[in-house]
C-alpha cells in the first residue's frame, strides 16, 4: 500500500539527515519509525498534535509503502485519539527529529481529558468563592450572619480541596508525561 503526506522542505533535508546517519533511505527510515511506533506496545498511549498550520508551499509530499498489517495499526493507534492516518505518521516523524514538546499540540483525545480537569478546577474555584463571599458578608457590622457557622466549613473544605487539586494536578502529569513518553520511547529507555 502507498501512503502520500506533505512535509515542508526543511523538516525532508532534516529526515535526510537523520536517515542517512542511520544507513538508510528516506522511505525506508520513515517506515521504520511509523513502525516502531504503530507497533510499540500500550494501548493507551497518547499523541501529540502538531502546532500550526503552514502555507502549502512550505510542505513537500513523501511517498512510502507500507504493510497492510503496520496501516491498520497506525489505525488503531490513532482512531481511539481521533488521529487521522496522515496526522498519526507526522506526529511520529516529528517526534523522532525534535524533542521540543512545546512546538507540539496535545491530541484530541488528552486535550478532551485536560479540559475535564479544568472544568473541575473552575468548579471548585467557584465554591471557595461563593464561601468566601458569605463569610465576608458575615464579617459585616451589624450582620446577622455567624462568622463561625461559615468559617468552619470552610476551613474542612478547604482541607478536602486541597487534596482534590493535588489529585487533578497528577493527573494532568500523567496525560502530558504520557504523550511525551510515547513519542519519545523514555518509558523503554528507563526500562533498559
Amino acid at each position: 500500500m502507498l501512503i502520500s503526506l506533505r512535509l515542508r522542505d526543511e523538516l525532508v533535508e532534516e529526515i535526510d539527515r537523520v536517515a542517512l546517519a542511520h544507513g538508510q533511505s528516506r522511505s525506508a527510515w520513515i517506515a521504520r519509525v511509523l513502525t516502531q511506533s504503530a507497533l510499540a506496545e500500550g494501548e493507551d498511549a497518547p499523541l501529540v498534535p502538531v502546532s500550526r498550520r503552514g502555507r502549502p508551499d512550505e510542505y513537500v509530499r513523501v511517498t512510502l509503502r507500507l504493510h497492510r498489517h503496520e496501516l491498520e495499526a497506525i489505525d488503531a493507534v490513532g482512531a481511539p485519539l481521533r488521529l487521522s492516518r496522515n496526522e498519526w505518521i507526522k506526529r511520529a516523524i516529528r517526534w523522532q527529529l525534535w524533542d521540543r514538546a512545546g512546538v507540539l499540540r496535545l491530541a484530541p483525545a488528552t486535550a478532551t481529558e485536560i479540559g475535564k480537569l479544568r472544568k473541575q478546577v473552575l468548579l471548585i474555584g467557584r465554591n471557595i468563592n461563593q464561601a468566601v463571599h458569605a463569610m465576608n458578608a458575615a464579617n459585616m457590622p451589624g450582620s446577622s450572619l455567624d462568622i463561625a457557622r461559615i468559617a468552619e466549613p470552610f476551613i474542612d473544605t478547604c482541607a478536602e480541596l486541597k487534596s482534590q487539586l493535588f489529585a487533578l494536578r497528577r493527573a494532568l502529569s500523567r496525560y502530558v508525561s504520557g504523550e511525551v513518553a510515547y513519542w519519545t520511547r523514555a518509558a523503554e529507555e528507563q526500562e533498559t
